[in-house]
């Protein structure tokens, strides 16, 4: 296929799918738009703000902070992070609003807005060192705050959009293209118009408030397009009104090993990041060219990641998310060494080691993929979908670490001549253009790049730790679908579109589950490639299928034999006399053999503690309900939703009916917990028990979701020919009053 006609499928493609999904798909195309416009407007209205690091634009180059001041503070700040991140991470996990677990917070836009601009404008020039100290503290505190949930809200869509990760990772690809576009676009600007308007001066507070405003607006309405064209797909079941408590988050996700992996990745980036300052100090205190120059390579440079974005998602496909890692992280290797090597010589040599080290960047991609993926296997472990405890592990330990490796960079640059308060010996040429015999910028530097060459060593390491593979991906997403399913089906609230899936997914174990894998062999024509990747293909739904085939005997095993006699005995103690057993439901639970999977050892942490739990049930139970616990549905909650809210007073009652529908779900959830989970345990035991009987309703439901299909495109195509109609009838109209 030439790349002509590449390109007209590729926009075939799209005009066929832009209103509705392609086959095996979950996004239109019109929704990768969505988010992109969205994100895009994220990233301008959220480009001014500041924090208290050495390096901080605004606060330490712009004000005048000194490093102590800053470094104090920002342990401030992380001491109030951890004040607030468990409350976070429990608005994440726990606020289930009609607007989806991520679009409630896109509409924080205008608050973060309204609080950027003012924090733009506020005459830090005009106020004493420590007015200006503590007006940046406060305000920046209230403004991050908002805009951090504003960031959360927009950037985490791509999370549930879709559960397929192949498709998230082109979401990703095609969003990260869109929106990387602000920097670029900031940092083009905002070095131009410091040479026109403030003499060079790139860190002038006229600089910020000439540029930002239109940003902020412009950015904010753009925003608001991932709110209303976005649609959220999270796999779990309809019927569950089940909840982890904050503890229960934490704990399972301090569990998961791939999270660690990814973690230890992240922390490490305060050494491979030193060299990041590079190109910025080398133009402004270096003087090696203009800050016109400056900002022209800076842009051409940042864009370069646009290719390997580009790339990302037939690498992947390719190499697996795995290996992409380590070859990426070994290619920032030899980057930084050459930079190292050769920046001294010529600002060529600059610009074209830094094209290659953000051509390589591509974490927007690689990395929200696998934390993706990481969010998937944690559902498919425990059970529940967690977001905001991985937050909550990650900054308490992170911020941990934080402490001491905020002071690292500060040292690293007194031992090499900067104390953070004299800027002037980094000037290589004084005012007059005399050459600076005192200045340190580029032993510094030298420092710096080595600093930075043992960071990007060590970031290979952990990634050799990491065995979660695509197939493995898909396989946990069909036990998720599978294990909702039969949720559903049991409260009588199952989706023919989740029931099809569940049941395809079995269908397919069923197809492959005694087949030999292909062997690859090395292919040289177009049709031998294409064999190729049919074997591939074919190979992956056998690994697949022996992943759901052990999901489907897990109940048949030594361990989950056990899991049933002790759920059986819970569920036959009733709703109301469950937990009075209490010592005999733990001793049975302790009982349990250790396990062999992962899944098997976190799901025997769960059932001890949740035995353990008994005693504390009881009590809440008898504040709760006096009278004895009345079963909760799910659909009690969608009726209060479902209420009249045409005046004033029945969005009042609508109100006050959600919130009483809430409570009532919270409080059902924390004394039912064990019961729930053990009740889930028969529930899908059943289900594979007699998978027969759960597949016997397939060809009926995939009949009504055709036919719904089939009833969406004729009203589509009913709307388009009314807009064409309506258009030429106003052109008629047009031309006859002419």
């Amino acid at each position: 296929m030439t790349w002509m006609q590449t390109v007209k499928h590729w926009l075939h493609d799209i005009r066929a799918y832009w209103n509705h999904p392609a086959p095996g798909d979950y996004v239109a195309y019109k929704e990768y738009l969505m988010l992109s416009v969205g994100w895009l407007g994220m990233r301008l209205a959220t480009s001014f703000g500041f924090g208290f690091g050495v390096n901080d634009a605004f606060t330490a180059t712009t004000l005048h902070m000194t490093h102590r001041d800053l470094i104090i503070l920002g342990y401030v700040c992380t001491a109030i992070g951890y004040v607030t991140a468990p409350l976070n991470a429990y608005i994440i996990d726990h606020l289930r609003s009609r607007d989806g677990k991520y679009r409630v917070y896109v509409k924080m836009a205008v608050p973060a807005a309204i609080l950027s601009l003012f924090a733009l404008f506020f005459p830090y020039e005009k106020c004493s060192y420590l007015r200006m100290v503590i007006s940046l503290f406060f305000i920046g505190q209230i403004q991050g705050y908002v805009k951090e949930w504003y960031s959360v809200g927009v950037s985490n869509l791509v999370f549930v959009m879709s559960p397929n990760s192949q498709e998230r990772v082109r979401i990703m690809t095609v969003s990260s293209l869109v929106h990387n576009f602000a920097p670029s676009l900031t940092g083009l600007i905002t070095p131009l118009l410091s040479d026109l308007f403030a003499d060079g001066d790139l860190y002038n507070i006229r600089t910020y408030r000439l540029i930002y405003p239109l940003f902020i607006v412009i950015g904010t309405l753009m925003s608001l397009t991932a709110y209303f064209g976005v649609k959220e797909r999270i796999v779990q079941p309809v019927s569950d009104v089940s909840q982890l408590s904050f503890r229960d988050a934490l704990r399972a996700v301090t569990h998961n090993r791939y999270f660690w992996i990814k973690c230890t990745d992240a922390w490490n980036d305060f050494m491979e990041t030193s060299k990041n300052i590079l190109l910025k100090w080398l133009f402004y205190y270096g003087k090696v060219g203009s800050m016109t120059m400056y900002g022209v390579i800076d842009t051409l440079t940042y864009n370069s990641s646009m290719w390997a974005m580009i790339a990302s998602p037939a690498l992947i496909r390719l190499l697996g998310k795995r290996k992409f890692k380590i070859c990426k992280n070994i290619l920032q290797v030899l980057i930084t060494l050459g930079l190292m090597l050769t920046y001294k010589k010529s600002i060529f040599f600059i610009a074209l080691f830094y094209f290659l080290d953000r051509f390589c960047e591509t974490s927007e991609v690689i990395d929200r993929a696998i934390e993706s993926d990481i969010r998937d296997y944690q559902q498919y472990l425990s059970g529940e979908r967690i977001d905001g405890a991985f937050g909550v592990v990650q900054h308490y330990v992170g911020g941990g670490l934080g402490l001491l490796t905020n002071l690292f960079v500060p040292w690293v640059y007194r031992k090499n001549g900067f104390d953070g308060t004299d800027y002037s010996v980094l000037k290589v040429y004084d005012d007059d253009g005399n050459y600076n015999e005192g200045n340190v910028l580029y032993s510094l530097l030298d420092v710096l790049l080595k600093v930075s060459l043992v960071g990007a060593v060590i970031d290979i390491v952990p990634w050799f730790l990491y065995d979660l593979s695509e197939a493995g991906q898909k396989g946990i997403i069909r036990v998720i679908r599978l294990r909702s399913a039969a949720e559903d089906r049991h409260a009588g609230l199952l989706t023919d579109e989740l029931y099809c899936e569940a049941c395809e997914g079995v269908f397919a174990m069923q197809e492959y589950a005694q087949a030999q894998k292909q062997q690859i062999t090395r292919a040289k024509t177009k049709e031998q490639r294409a064999e190729n990747k049919e074997k591939a293909r074919i190979n992956e739904e056998i690994e697949i299928a022996a992943f759901m085939q052990d999901e489907l005997d897990r109940y048949r095993t030594p361990f989950g034999r056990a899991v049933l006699e002790l759920s059986h005995a819970v569920v036959d103690g009733g709703l109301n006399g469950y937990f009075e057993n209490a010592q005999t439901l733990l001793a049975m639970a302790r009982a349990l053999p250790k396990g062999t999977t992962s899944a098997q050892r976190t799901q025997r942490r769960d059932l001890i503690s949740d035995m353990k739990s008994l005693g504390h049930i009881r009590t809440l139970v008898h504040h709760h309900y006096p009278d004895g616990i009345h079963p909760f549905s799910a659909a009690e909650l969608e009726e209060a939703y479902a209420l009249p809210a045409d005046t004033a007073q029945q969005r009042k009652e609508r109100s006050a009916a959600i919130r009483r529908a809430k409570h009532e779900r919270n409080a059902y959830a924390r004394v039912t917990k064990p019961y729930l989970a053990a009740q889930r345990n028969l529930i899908i035991h059943d289900c594979y028990e007699n998978i027969d009987d759960f597949l016997s309703d397939y060809e009926a439901a995939k009949q009504r979701t055709q036919e719904e299909y089939a009833r969406m495109l004729a009203k589509e195509e009913q709307a388009k020919h009314a807009r064409t109609a309506e258009t030429h009838h106003r052109l008629q109209a047009k031309n006859n009053r002419k």
